[in-house]
């Protein structure tokens, strides 16, 4: 395989995207025991697998627009084929499904939901708005969940914490339905944005970013969390949260790509601090 084929599936299936599925599951993991097991491998393995089989079949259904806006994309380019990308989508899902087997019924039916939601949202939730936004946000939230499981049992601390991932996500799935506004509507989508118009979908995603902070507040308040969560997650990235919240009510096209990336940012330190606060503990 040349270095062209090795690149565009690196493309297809945006592994950086997939590192953070397993940051999700070490969260959830080391918020319910900080000891190491093979369990951990196969979990860490699970959620980028599933996740990068939804990379490669939301590819292949989005190729006829990508052929349009995005050109450079692995189908339009020439570097994936359309049958290589389904294909992809088939092994990675069955290998992520038999791999969580061997972690529980309740690991596998939850491997199992999201190998088949991945199809689902590419081919239909896509394009009809909050329903396919939820379901993306429920994949990021369930990292945790997954995590937890896989480590012996779904605690209050871990359930807090994957309730803030899904509402912080869906703030900014939100967002990007501003940001890509302009060529959703060509496509004739119905995100949320374009229902609602952008004014009202920022009322929308500042809802959800204060709602978002104040979930981060909890996890402190109950004396679950330690200074890495108190530095991280609430002194740094709430903040980061209530300027997006206060953005978004006069949010356009391009104040949305800069939101975008804030939240993602927020996300980014909020997460590390939980994944931190078990390992870094008040003296």
């Amino acid at each position: 395989m040349g270095s062209g084929r090795v690149t565009g599936f690196l493309r297809l299936f945006r592994p950086k995207n997939a590192v953070m599925s397993v940051i999700g599951v070490l969260v959830g993991w080391l918020n319910v025991t900080t000891s190491l097991g093979p369990d951990l491998l196969l979990a860490c393995a699970v959620p980028p697998l599933i996740l990068m089989a939804g990379n490669a079949i939301n590819d292949y259904f989005d190729a006829p627009i990508d052929m349009v806006n995005k050109p450079e994309r692995p189908i339009p380019s020439g570097m994936v084929s359309p049958a290589e990308a389904l294909s992809s989508y088939l092994v990675l899902s069955l290998l992520g499904v038999l791999l969580s087997i061997p972690l529980g019924l309740e690991e596998l039916t939850i491997a199992s939901f999201f190998a088949v939601s991945w199809y689902v949202y590419a081919r239909w939730l896509k394009g009809i708005g909050l329903p396919g936004n939820i379901l993306v946000s429920l994949g990021v939230a369930f990292t945790l969940i997954f995590g937890g499981l896989a480590a012996g049992k779904l605690t209050s601390k871990v359930i807090l914490f994957s309730t803030i991932a899904f509402t912080s996500n869906l703030a900014r799935e939100v967002v990007k339905t501003v940001e890509d506004l302009r060529g959703d509507s060509l496509h004739g989508l119905r995100t949320v944005a374009i229902v609602l118009g952008p004014r009202r979908a920022g009322v929308y995603a500042s809802t959800l970013c204060i709602l978002s902070a104040l979930l981060t507040l909890l996890p402190l308040a109950a004396g679950l969390t330690g200074p890495a969560y108190l530095i991280l997650t609430v002194l740094i990235s709430v903040p980061l949260l209530l300027y997006a919240a206060h953005s978004s009510l006069k949010m356009n096209e391009r104040e949305a790509r800069k939101l975008s990336g804030i939240l993602k940012i927020s996300m980014l330190l909020g997460t590390l601090g939980m994944l931190l606060d078990p390992l870094i503990r008040w003296t």
